[in-house]
């Protein structure tokens, strides 16, 4: 018992020391799944079934599409910007420009207005069109 309890308190005190690194993206955090992607003409290029996810967690974001390698990026969300800075092409971390993510959506200039954002849906516009997206 003496053993147990020595343990949990160890436990407690080491859970409090770790960094708390918190996500304050608010509704842009977790995973999303694009819906439809069309372009300036209003021509589709991708709907939900071309399987583009975006991934936003402290200040990482990942693009991926299935059965394709994915890139890691910085990105910046102010207001009703997202800007997208230096990107990394997985699995070896060599710097890419943004024109490598012209498949995913992202605009060669990496910045994207927000049309509109809530917990459940949200929708980007840029450049390569306007991109709409629902929480997966």
């Amino acid at each position: 018992m003496k053993h147990a309890i020595s343990f949990l308190l160890c436990l407690g005190l080491l859970l409090s020391a770790c960094e708390n690194k918190r996500d304050d993206n608010g509704d842009l955090g977790g995973m999303w799944q694009m819906t439809l992607w069309t372009n300036a003409q209003g021509d589709t290029l991708a709907t939900n079934q071309t399987g583009i996810y975006y991934h936003f967690q402290l200040n990482v974001m990942k693009v991926q599409r299935q059965h394709l390698n994915y890139y890691l990026m910085r990105f910046a969300h102010k207001e009703d910007s997202l800007l997208v800075g230096t990107t990394f092409a997985q699995p070896f971390d060599s710097i890419v420009s943004h024109d490598k993510l012209a498949p995913y959506g992202v605009p060669a200039d990496g910045r994207f207005r927000i049309d509109a954002l809530n917990d459940s849906r949200m929708q980007l516009s840029g450049s390569s069109g306007v991109l709409q997206f629902r929480k997966y």
